[in-house]
């Protein structure tokens, strides 16, 4: 969802957040530049909730940007399973809740929005945290904000392959998005314990696509190496791997940057 300012000065410093249960990212850059100059993260063994994210969200806030001056422009994207694709064509504002009420829990409270996914012509209906959105809004004025797998769909079709799969690995839950002939097959969003579990779901949805793990292209980004588990396990039955590449221009991080790893976070690095 886009929220626009009335900003008059040309956008120089940039803040993109990353939030999910099992943790968060923040990336500062330079728009004019085109340079990343710092990342951090923090990630945490099991999924924690809105309520305790705000708090861990507040103390890196509160320490490193003391006003809004600071940042030009901010961008939130939310990385949980709280979404649900509709095509424009049998989408209507008025029915948010129907859409989502049947595969997520939805809350008396819960506020309801959707991205606009122009690449295959749908809306991405998803729950933002309330709570992280207002105490954004109070810091820093008017933001965007939207869906994690509004932009691994964007990024997937970009790659302009007959049949690929795009998975978005996190600590304890991991997006996976799935183009056939140039058609989205799938977009779903699963939680995970063991490297069992990981390729377990991974390799059901291949099945069930009617996909060889032997000849499908899968891309991978996110929190995952080659000297991972997950990575190890994958690359034991998935013969065609590769890690997402994408225009991200050079990286300059900062002496207290607490990330050692960038390419962790090409979704949060579009300057």
């Amino acid at each position: 969802m886009e929220l626009t300012t009335n900003n008059i000065e040309p956008i120089k410093n940039k803040l993109s957040i990353l939030i999910a249960q099992d943790g968060f990212s923040f990336c500062t850059g330079n728009k004019e530049s085109h340079k990343v100059e710092e990342l951090k993260h923090k990630a945490f063994l099991s999924q924690q909730t809105p309520e305790n994210l705000l708090k861990e969200i507040k103390v890196v806030l509160d320490s490193a940007f003391d006003t809004q001056e600071a940042i030009d422009e901010l961008e939130v994207i939310y990385s949980n399973t709280l979404y649900t694709l509709v095509p424009n064509a049998y989408f209507t504002e008025e029915n948010l809740t129907d859409y989502l009420k049947f595969n997520t829990k939805i809350l008396a409270t819960d506020y309801i929005t959707f991205d606009d996914v122009e690449a295959i012509q749908a809306k991405n209906v998803y729950i933002p945290y309330t709570n992280i959105n207002n105490y954004l809004f109070e810091k820093f004025g008017e933001f965007s904000f939207k869906h994690i797998s509004s932009s691994l769909i964007e990024l997937a079709k970009a790659q302009d392959l007959k049949t690929e799969v795009l998975l978005d690995v996190h600590p304890t839950h991991f997006h996976a998005v799935i183009f056939k002939e140039g058609e989205l097959q799938l977009a779903n969003s699963f939680n995970y314990h063991t490297k069992e579990d990981f390729i377990y779901y991974i390799l059901f949805v291949l099945e069930q696509l009617e996909l060889d793990p032997l000849e499908v292209s899968v891309l991978i980004a996110g929190h995952i190496e080659k000297e991972d588990d997950n990575y190890n396990i994958l690359s034991t039955y998935i013969k065609h791997l590769d890690f997402l590449k994408t225009d991200m221009t050079s990286i300059s991080l900062s002496e207290n940057t607490t990330v050692n790893t960038p390419l962790h976070h090409l979704i949060l690095s579009q300057f």
